[in-house]
Parts: structure tokens; C-alpha cells; sequence
């Protein structure tokens, strides 16, 4: 069956993927898991556990439960077991992340007094990297999973399942629901680096007492920014949202393709 076989690949491919994705952010999440602690990490890795366990409980389902394939359900539940244990690097990191900025936000003040807010400004680069990162893994990987449920669809309705049985909307509330979740875990990440970026500057280069900034500040500040990215471009604008909504697309996508099988 043409359909079984899409189904299969897409699972195959996504599963893959989803591995490769998985291993790729593990040497930035074991350097934050270090940072924060063992405790931290276990508690970040366990706040995914619990949100896979709501989604399983009161989460919208993309599909019926019931799959008549030939060992489907079996190979739904554990395909998508093994994607969550992959991408829980991505969402904790995310997490990790903010545990991190909140550390740094007591540390700023002493490190300028210091002189040594040199590595304080590495850190930020750097953490910024790991947010965008964990970002785009995570998304990656749902998409794909959103994919390849769509290809199940395809498969089930080529199977005779009638197509009231598999509502297009169903498809879409589940990539929404994982688009909220995108936002939700990285949007108050990205604030809160931002917060730590201008706080940093201001200490560095504060406003005058007079009132009157020189153009030596205005160029000592421009070039803060610019080295720390902190002002908002369109670059970065569609990546965050290409991070974010990628989810969502995903569906819309696996809605259309299921649909013309």
C-alpha cells in the first residue's frame, strides 16, 4: 500500500532526524546541566515528563487512538516515545537557559565593579546561541513529527478510514498547541537575555548625571549592541518566528498532503 509506505519512511525519517537533533544539542545542554546543577536539570528534564503526560491526558489528539494498521498503534506510541526523549534536551536547555540569566543577573554588578565583564559578555553570545539552537532543534523535530502524522492520515484514510474520523482540525489544534508551547518556553527565555544585555550596557555605560550624553557614549553604546546583537532586525525577527510557528505551518502542511492522498 503506497500510503503504508509514505507513513512508514515519514515515521523513519522523522525518528532520524529527530536522533540526530537530539545528540547535535546535547554538548550545549550538558555545559548548562553543569552550571545549574544536577538537581536543576533533573527537576527542568521532569517539568517535560509532566507536560508530555498532560498532552497524553487532556492534549487535543491529532488522530483516533484506535489505528488499524498493521501494528500501528504499537509503532505510533513507541516512535513518538523515542522523538519526546530526543527532543528533551531542547525544551530543558530553553529552561536551563533562564536558570542561567538569573544567576547572571547577581553576578553583572560585581563583574563590572571588577573590570572582568569580559566574560559576562561571552557567556551572553553564547547563551544567546544555545536559545537559538534549542529553538530551531526543537521546532525541527515537532514539525516533523506533525509531518509525519500527516502521512498517517493519508495512510489511514487510503485504508478506508472515512475522513469524518480524521478531522482536518484536529491536525491543526495539535500544531497549534505545540506552536504555544514553542512561544512560551523561548519568548520569556529571549526577554530575559535581553533584560541582562541592557542591563550589562547601562552599568558599563551609564546615563550621565548632567543629563547630557556625549557622542562618545552614543558610539560606546552603539557598539555594545552591536556586538551583543541586542537591537531587533528583521533577520532575527523571521528566524524566532520560523522557530516558533513552525509547528503550526507543519500542520497546515500535513493537513494539505494527507488530504490530497
Amino acid at each position: 500500500m503506497p500510503a503504508f509506505d509514505t507513513w512508514v519512511w515519514a515515521y523513519a525519517a522523522e525518528v532520524g532526524a529527530t536522533v540526530a537533533i537530539g545528540t547535535a544539542t546535547l554538548p550545549v545542554f550538558s555545559e548548562l546541566a553543569k552550571q545549574a546543577g544536577r538537581r536543576t536539570t533533573i527537576l527542568m528534564g521532569f517539568a517535560w515528563l509532566v507536560f508530555g503526560v498532560l498532552i497524553a491526558l487532556f492534549g487535543p489528539r491529532a488522530l483516533n487512538e484506535d489505528n488499524p494498521l498493521w501494528l500501528g498503534t504499537a509503532r505510533f506510541l513507541i516512535l513518538n516515545a523515542l522523538t519526546w526523549v530526543c527532543i528533551t534536551p531542547s525544551f530543558a536547555g530553553l529552561l536551563l537557559v533562564q536558570v542561567r540569566q538569573s544567576a547572571l543577573a547577581e553576578e553583572l554588578a560585581s563583574a563590572v565593579d571588577d573590570g572582568k565583564a569580559g566574560p559576562i559578555i561571552i557567556e551572553l553570545l553564547w547563551l544567546r546561541a544555545a536559545m537559538r539552537r534549542f529553538l530551531l532543534a526543537f521546532a525541527t523535530a515537532i514539525t516533523g513529527g506533525v509531518l509525519a502524522l500527516g502521512a498517517l492520515r493519508g495512510a489511514l484514510l487510503a485504508h478506508g478510514t472515512p475522513a469524518s474520523d480524521l478531522p482536518v482540525l484536529r491536525l491543526l489544534t495539535y500544531g497549534g498547541v505545540f506552536t504555544v508551547t514553542a512561544a512560551l518556553i523561548f519568548v520569556p527565555a529571549y526577554i530575559a537575555w535581553q533584560e541582562r544585555v541592557f542591563a550589562l550596557r547601562d552599568a558599563l555605560h551609564p546615563i550621565p548625571d548632567d543629563g547630557r550624553p556625549t557622542p562618545e557614549w552614543f558610539e560606546a553604546r552603539d557598539r555594545f549592541d552591536t556586538l551583543l546583537a541586542a537591537r531587533v532586525s528583521a533577520g532575527r525577527v523571521l528566524t524566532a518566528a520560523f522557530g516558533v510557528l513552525a509547528p503550526l505551518a507543519g500542520s497546515v502542511v500535513a493537513a494539505l498532503l494527507s488530504a490530497s492522498q
